[in-house]
């Protein structure tokens, strides 16, 4: 796991003390070791976080042969590509087997991994970028003044460019998703490559193609409970494998608590386990059903408490490392969790990430397959008229006007503001369906956007992808630490994926995993009631004053309309619109940061 920075400079100016620059904005993605080529017109950097094969020999960048790689993040069966090349790695750096693999096959060679990565590979005059299919390892570049530059971070982009600006012009794209999607940023001049990307940049000329696997992906078999749990078992041994300790996040339910057993199953010592807790708020607590797996699987478990303090300190630290604000209230308590298990030693983490995108674990998609059926309404003009005379701030409200207007339901769980949400709120006018702009080239991808397959693909693409593992990444890698996410193998996926999504479905969220993980957890586990991330984020924004000076940093900005700012305000005291509140508080706060910083 590591950070990785490449400058192309077509006419050979590269500037020194601008690398360095560029180098020291990213090198707490790998502090053990760091090192860089630099020829005429060409600097390859790397800062690297020692998980496999610690020996400098598989220090990078690496050269072999002909070829040159960086690589961020974890080739998990690098044994097994080594064993099927006609000259296989003469160490035991899982960076030298992807290099070979593609010295020897050309980029079909990323058909050979099972990992998580962002590559960069120079040969023969042309450099490749490539980033694995569920984005889980971040890579950014830009084209300015006669120079191609890419890092891990865009922070190193903007430490060589100081003057390249963000802009307000994608805050809709922010408030509809808490994110931005690639290949957008909130810098127009810098571009993020798209999970499943290739980029091949030659002759000043930028050639972009993606492997999809998801859309690729459709299938009519039913697969069986015990082919998950092995597809499932596999996945994490892989994710075993490294030269130093590896834990797990356990927050007591069903994913994280089977990814933890799994492990502890396959491991020959106790995993150490983490989870953290809120003082005061005991119905947000989980520590206590935490406990009960840590006790069952027999893992070495610690928790830690969080209170306003930490909350506020915590936020202060998260909003300084954002290159992008990212309104996801879960960010501060992993930022808090993450800076007391790098204290305790831990490179590695097990996460049970994308288990709800690919088992259906979210009561929406239920609803979604139920109000669809309205489309087929012969008699719907008079509800069409009537949903459009009458507003609800409600996204139930939307969700039966997009049916009616035989627009697409479903834009991904990560929607916070719908359209017309952000019209009533934002002081510029945001059109009707101006939210699908942003998932269109997936729409097109994929075709079918109706029904439980589509519900899946786009939240793989977007809340995964552009969230879930983009706050995993930043906020771990930000203390030196690596994740790593068991259902998001790509054999396992192609297989779930490519299922009956009927059949997976089923009546109820999960069945499917929980059918797969008995034996593995006690009931008490697989039976609990699902219940969403949450923990007093809005109680202590309210308690610590920080609403007000939300008003005041709106009344310097002119951002959003004072009437609907109020609204929400008001309605989140009551445990109304929690979500769509943080997401503007942390925006501002991003941007209030960064004009004081200027």
């Amino acid at each position: 796991m590591c950070g990785i920075s490449i400058i192309l400079d077509y006419k050979g100016n590269v500037q020194p003390e601008h690398i360095l620059r560029m180098m020291d904005a990213i090198k707490h993605r790998g502090p053990d070791a760091s090192g860089y080529i630099a020829e005429s017109g060409l600097f390859f950097g790397h800062h690297r976080l020692s998980v496999i094969d610690l020996h400098p020999e598989a220090n990078q960048p690496m050269r072999v042969e002909d070829g040159v790689i960086l690589l961020n993040g974890e080739i998990y069966n690098y044994r097994e590509i080594g064993k099927v090349l006609k000259k296989g790695p003469v160490t035991k750096s899982d960076t030298e087997a992807a290099l070979r693999a593609f010295l020897e096959r050309g980029v079909e060679f990323t058909k050979l991994l099972r990992g998580m990565y962002a590559m960069a590979i120079f040969h023969k005059g042309e450099l490749h970028l490539l980033r694995d299919p569920f984005g889980k390892k971040p890579l950014y570049y830009a084209q300015k003044d006669e120079v191609f530059i890419f890092s891990s971070e865009i922070k190193a982009i903007l430490a060589y460019f100081p003057d390249i600006g963000w802009t307000k012009d994608q805050v809709p794209s922010y408030l509809f998703c808490q994110s931005f999607i690639s290949k957008e940023t909130l810098y127009p001049e810098i571009r993020s490559l798209e999970p499943g990307g290739h980029l091949v940049f030659k002759n000043a000329e930028i050639d972009e193609s993606v492997n999809d696997l998801a859309a690729a992906a459709k299938g009519s078999a039913k697969i069986a409970p015990k082919r998950v749990a092995k597809l499932l078992e596999e996945s994490v041994s892989h994710r075993l494998v490294s030269d130093v300790d590896v834990g797990a996040l356990l927050s007591g339910g069903l994913d994280s608590s089977l990814v933890a057993a799994m492990a502890q199953r396959v491991s020959s010592k106790p995993i150490c386990t983490f989870t953290v807790g809120y003082e005061g708020y005991e119905k947000y607590d989980e520590r206590k059903f935490a406990l009960k797996v840590a006790e069952h699987i027999g893992s070495d478990h610690s928790n830690f408490e969080m209170g306003i303090d930490d909350f506020m300190d915590s936020s202060e630290e998260l909003l300084a490392h954002l290159d992008e604000p990212l309104g996801d209230p879960a960010a501060i308590p992993l930022w808090f969790l993450s800076k007391k298990i790098k204290e305790s030693g831990v490179k590695v983490l097990l996460s049970g990430d994308g288990a709800d995108e690919l088992f259906f674990g979210y009561r929406p998609y239920y609803e979604m397959v139920d109000i669809e059926r309205a489309k087929e309404l012969k008699y719907k003009n008079w509800l069409r008229n009537y949903f459009r005379a009458n507003y609800s701030p409600n996204r139930e409200w939307e969700w039966y006007k997009r049916i009616f207007d035989e627009s697409i339901l479903f834009r991904s769980s990560a929607e916070i503001f719908t359209d017309l949400q952000q019209n009533r709120l934002l002081r510029q006018n945001v059109k009707d369906d101006s939210s699908l702009l942003y998932i269109k080239r997936y729409a097109e991808r994929f075709g079918d956007t109706t029904g439980p397959q589509w519900y899946s693909y786009i939240d793989l693409k977007v809340q995964l992808a552009e969230i879930f593992l983009k706050k995993l990444d930043r906020v771990t890698m930000a203390h030196g630490i690596e994740a790593r996410c068991p259902f998001l193998d790509k054999k396992l996926v192609e297989e779930v994926f490519g299922s009956d999504p009927l059949w997976r479905m089923g009546s109820s969220p999960k069945w499917l995993l929980k059918e797969a993980a008995k034996g593995y957890l006690p009931e008490t586990t697989l039976n609990r009631k699902k219940k969403g991330f949450s923990y007093p984020f809005i109680e202590w924004l309210h308690g610590s004053g920080e609403m007000e000076r939300l008003k005041e940093i709106n009344r310097s900005m002119a951002l959003f309309r004072d009437d609907a700012l109020e609204f929400l305000i008001e309605k989140s005291k009551k445990g109304r619109f929690k979500h769509h509140m943080y997401a503007i508080w942390h925006l501002c706060r991003w941007i209030e940061k960064r004009q004081c910083s200027f």
